[in-house]
């Protein structure tokens, strides 16, 4: 069996109140963060940016991102596939985002409902545990 890895670029969002923002891409029940593909010749930065900007209609800098670290794990959506992400953390005052391109719909999480919501697993091993620290 082959696997196959895809590299990503995806954001860690919260908001002025400590919510996590999560997006639910189209035929997928798993909410994930914000972000995608990193395309050739482009550094994980400025697919960010790209993504973020198709995805939410969010406009953001290099200067608004701080990264995390990198992570890889099994992807939800696509059979033998491994996700290596560099992952970020944005925060932002507007909460106004709305959904574009191939996502369904967002969900801001709190420490009320996360429980309850299917996280994909690069959200729930990697940036759950930093956010949840965050909330203290």
């Amino acid at each position: 069996m082959n696997t196959t890895t895809i590299y990503l670029a995806s954001a860690l969002i919260t908001d002025q109140d400590n919510r996590m923002l999560t997006v639910r891409k189209k035929k997928s029940i798993y909410y994930m963060m914000a972000g995608g593909k990193i395309e050739k010749g482009e550094t994980p930065e400025q697919a960010l940016i790209r993504e973020l900007q198709e995805e939410l209609s969010l406009t953001i800098t290099t200067n608004e991102i701080k990264l995390l670290g990198t992570h890889s794990t099994t992807a939800v959506n696509e059979a033998n596939t491994i996700v290596t992400a560099h992952i970020y953390h944005i925060i932002v005052n507007n909460t106004e985002i709305q959904p574009a391109s191939e996502i369904e719909e967002i969900k801001w999480l709190t420490i009320d409902n996360y429980q309850e919501t299917k996280l994909a697993h690069l959200l729930k091993e990697f940036s759950l545990p930093i956010w949840l620290k965050l909330m203290k």
